[in-house]
């Protein structure tokens, strides 16, 4: 099959234009901004947040990938005929005589044709107010006058989602109709989110939305069973089809918002009408927010400065490889996908977040340090005012409640040291370490020099007898869940980042005069790399961990999870592999867990759960973690492979885990954002993507091709470049700025090593490296 058999790019790259409203499974868009966002799939199903999109869903959605059909929809009927079909797939799901859905980077737009009717409805939010639109046209293609029915649907959540209490939930929440706002309103009494004052459900979700149009309301109604009819689905709503609707709002109904106009299209006419969805904190605010946008030319307007915006805030770092196609989606659709679905938005098709992943978005924000360091700095600060007292943090916390769990996961609290670490080096300044946030359970600031301190005093305390850290209830790996929860089990994998840290806070504090600290970070970083070498060396490769009853797993000792890929790639990465251990352990991973589907996590998967390890090994074997390809670990392995000069492997692993160049019949996937795993070859769907839009994956890809294949990345002494191009690609080149200084670089094949000195501020150079 064709990669294309379901859509295809725009020509400048930045829409996927999906022609087929039924792909294998639904391929989404994830639009934000920093408060609003909404999720939409080709069918047009989807949901609206605000602020948190697992705390404050606004519409209610049902997230089922086989059906794909609940949100919010626009329904068109046919006065004349009766006929009545959608603006989009779902939820009618007719036979329209052409369809498209154009996912662009900040906006939606679908296209349907229907009877000599076309329309096109476009869905995106305000570059930063927390509004919604979506502006409508509808073209009468035939020779006679046409009489059109338009009718916006949607049902109110206004409160915590996925909902599992929909007929409890549905109890506490109030509509009201205003017809001379044309807006219909949704607030809640009661939030599921409890108060420590007044206990559980006993708060107001603190939110009002509203949806509201342009034009003049006929109908309305905020009741479903109304508007759907006794038993009915919104594939086709009785009342559609009734003159009269009874128009049911206040506290005492199944909460919606149906609102009904009529467009007349005369002979070869076009009108647009407008909606929006306004959410603030109370009705006033988002009255007011609906009076201000709902204006078509507005609206148009605002189009025009969200597609600009984007266009800007990736414009200053730019990559150009001989593949086009890779090109978008390495410079434009990956970057948008880390900000807006993951940084913004903390949300996917696939998993409604909401909360902040104390190491998921600190490295999410380091997409943020060629473009607008600031937020990047924001971002360490964000995190280091969720650190407790004594170096420990929330693995997750969720904004609006400020609610987080505390776990024994091991590594969280360092993924602070590591950005903040790569924000030095990339903007050369220390004063980072000056700010000041208080702790959790202490209201002093402190510094994040301090913060910093404590985080690696905490780990420093929870190591071995032998040197190494303990793993607790898990590192990185969240599945390795069970494997130190009695404070035994040990971790291979986090004694090479800590190991690669110790390096880079050693050379921090010698810069920055604190010589003893230097000192004592750099001796660590020797013994640990001792203990290292002398106890975890499998043969082959490095095993990944010990277990709190002394067992190992990833050893070639074991008949599953024999081997593990983090073990390898970060020794090679924090340079704790000496050369031929370094090399015996990209061998191990070539040999054992490169697949056509890029770098297996491990090999061979569990297929019997074991509750000394974790809930890895309850997952069927390929899925996810157990022996899938889990894409945020994939791009690392492509960071060693480069750092090994491997460029064979390099584009072997670059080209497995790229989505644009897959059949969708296999892989299923959106082919324009990447997936959080791939099942692997132990499961019946090799090669079977999913969990798109919410994951690490899209941030790191990005800055591994920039500093690792293309080879263009800062260090201590200046900006290196270092490239391993792919054996496809002849010469590579990039724009990049750094350091107030701007860089038009070409890569030749073969390029020798150049280290590039601190620039001045101002300054522009053009700089072609070859053998």
């Amino acid at each position: 099959m064709s990669s294309d058999q379901y859509g295809h790019f725009s020509e400048d790259w930045r829409e996927y234009i999906v022609t087929d409203p039924r792909p294998v499974r639904p391929w989404a868009n994830v639009i934000s901004n920093p408060r609003i966002g909404l999720a939409v799939s080709q069918s047009g199903s989807g949901f609206t947040w605000i602020d948190n999109s697992q705390l404050a869903t606004v519409n209610w959605w049902k997230q089922d990938f086989a059906e794909d059909s609940s949100g919010k929809f626009l329904y068109a009927r046919e006065r004349e005929s009766d006929e009545v079909w959608s603006l989009s797939p779902a939820p009618v799901w007719g036979n329209s005589d052409h369809y498209e859905c154009r996912h662009g980077i900040g906006y939606t737009t679908f296209v349907m044709h229907h009877h000599g009717i076309n329309a096109e409805w476009t869905l995106f939010a305000h570059e930063s107010e927390p509004v919604e639109m979506w502006i409508v046209s509808l073209r009468n293609k035939l020779s006679r006058r046409r009489s059109i029915e338009l009718t916006g649907f949607l049902e109110w959540c206004c409160g915590v989602s996925p909902a599992p209490r929909r007929e409890f939930h549905k109890l506490f929440i109030e509509t009201a109709f205003d017809r001379d706002a044309r807006a219909i309103f949704g607030w809640n009494h009661m939030w599921d989110v409890g108060s420590k004052r007044w206990g559980h459900w006993n708060t107001d979700f603190p939110y009002v939305s509203g949806l509201g149009t342009t034009e003049l309301i006929t109908s309305a109604e905020g009741e479903k069973s109304a508007f759907i009819g006794r038993n009915g689905s919104l594939r086709e709503p009785a009342g559609l089809h009734e003159r009269e609707w009874k128009g049911l709002f206040g506290r005492h109904h199944d909460p919606i918002a149906a609102m009904r106009m009529v467009v007349d299209l005369a002979a070869g006419e076009e009108k647009k009408i407008g909606f929006a969805i306004a959410v603030d904190k109370s009705r006033e605010a988002s009255s007011a927010l609906l009076k201000k946008w709902l204006d078509v030319g507005a609206m148009q307007k605002a189009l025009v400065e969200v597609k600009q915006s984007w266009v800007d805030r990736l414009a200053s770092h730019r990559m150009e490889t001989p593949d086009a196609r890779f090109n978008s989606f390495i410079n434009d659709w990956a970057r948008y996908q880390a900000i807006s679905a993951r940084i913004w938005g903390r949300a996917g098709y696939y998993q409604q977040s909401g909360a902040f992943g104390f190491r998921d978005q600190l490295q999410d924000s380091q997409v943020w340090l060629t473009i607008d360091d600031r937020k990047c700095r924001d971002q360490i600060n964000l995190h280091a005012a969720h650190q407790f007292a004594d170096g420990s943090v929330y693995h997750w916390w969720h904004p609006l409640s400020e609610q987080g769990l505390v776990t024994k996961m091991t590594d969280d609290l360092l993924w602070l040291s590591f950005v903040t670490s790569n924000y030095i080096k990339e903007t050369g300044d220390h004063s980072v370490l000056d700010d000041k946030q208080p702790f959790l359970d202490d209201e002093t600031p402190a510094t994040v020099e301090e913060h910093i301190r404590r985080a690696f005093e905490r780990v420093f305390q929870r190591t071995s007898m032998r040197g190494l850290p303990f793993i607790g209830a898990g590192d990185w790996n969240d599945g390795l869940s069970a494997a130190g929860l009695e404070e035994k089990g040990e971790s291979i994998w986090l004694a090479h980042f800590l190991a690669g840290l110790l390096g880079e806070w050693s050379e921090i504090h010698r810069r920055s005069g604190r010589a003893p600290f230097a000192a004592d970070y750099a001796q660590r970083r020797e013994t640990l790399v001792k203990a290292i070498n002398d106890i975890a060396w499998d043969g082959n490769w490095y095993f990944r961990a010990t277990l709190d009853d002394g067992g190992v797993i990833g050893s070639s000792k074991n008949k599953q999870g024999r081997i593990y890929l983090n073990a390898q790639t970060w020794a090679v990465l924090n340079e704790v592999a000496p050369p031929e251990r370094a090399a015996a352990c990209m061998a191990s991973v070539r040999e054992h867990l490169v697949s056509e589907s890029g770098a297996l996590l491990l090999a061979p998967a569990y297929d019997t759960p074991d509750e000394k390890i974790g809930y890895i090994t309850r997952y069927a074997p390929g899925l996810r973690e157990n022996g899938g390809v889990y894409t945020h670990a994939a791009t690392w392995a492509i960071a060693a492979a480069a750092k090994m000069k491997d460029a064979e492997l390099v584009g072997q692993l670059l080209t497995a885990i790229d989505p644009t160049n897959k059949d969708p019949e296999r892989y299923w996937a959106e082919p324009y954002v990447l997936p959080g795993n791939v099942d692997g070859p132990d499961s019946p769907w090799y090669g079977r993507a999913g969990w798109t839009w919410y994951t690490g994956s899209a941030s790191w890809l990005h800055r591994i091709v920039g500093e690792w294949v293309l080879g263009v990345r800062p260090t201590w002494d200046g900006l290196l470049i270092d490239p391993c191009l792919p054996p496809s690609w002849d010469r590579a080149r990039m724009i990049r700025p750094w350091r107030g200084a701007v860089y038009d670089i070409t890569i030749e094949r073969g390029a020798s090593p150049r280290l590039l000195p601190p620039p001045k501020a101002g300054e522009k150079h053009v700089i072609v490296v070859k053998p």
